[in-house]
C-alpha cells in the first residue's frame, strides 16, 4: 500500500511554520468543509499549482457480477473527477523540482 499524506500530516506542517495547533487544526476543517460544500454544490475547485477537482454525473450502467456473471444495473452517481496541473505532472515526472510554483 502507498504512503499517505493525511491530515495529521497538514497539521504538522502548519504547526512547523508556526501557526498555533488549534488554530491550524480550525483552519484545516474550514477548508475541507468549503471544499465538500462547493463540489455538493456542483462547482469545481481551482488549486493553482496542484489541479482541479470538478464533480462529473457518471452515467449509469449495465455490468457484471464476475463471480456469477449475473448482469447488474450500477444507477447513475456523482464522482469528484481530478485533473492535475501541468506544473505537478512535470514535478510527478522528474520534469523539474516539486516546488509547487506555477510556470508560465
Amino acid at each position: 500500500m502507498k504512503e499517505k499524506f493525511i491530515r495529521a500530516d497538514l497539521l504538522k506542517v502548519m504547526t512547523a511554520d508556526g501557526i498555533e495547533s488549534h488554530k491550524a487544526r480550525k483552519l484545516i476543517d474550514l477548508i475541507i468543509e468549503a471544499m465538500a460544500d462547493a463540489l455538493t454544490a456542483g462547482k469545481a475547485i481551482e488549486l493553482r499549482g496542484l489541479g482541479t477537482l470538478e464533480p462529473r454525473e457518471r452515467k449509469a450502467q449495465k455490468r457484471h457480477d464476475p463471480r456469477t456473471m449475473t448482469p447488474v444495473s450500477v444507477p447513475a452517481r456523482k464522482v469528484v473527477f481530478f485533473r492535475a496541473s501541468g506544473s505537478l505532472r512535470k514535478a510527478l515526472n522528474g520534469e523539474r523540482p516539486p516546488d509547487g510554483a506555477e510556470q508560465h
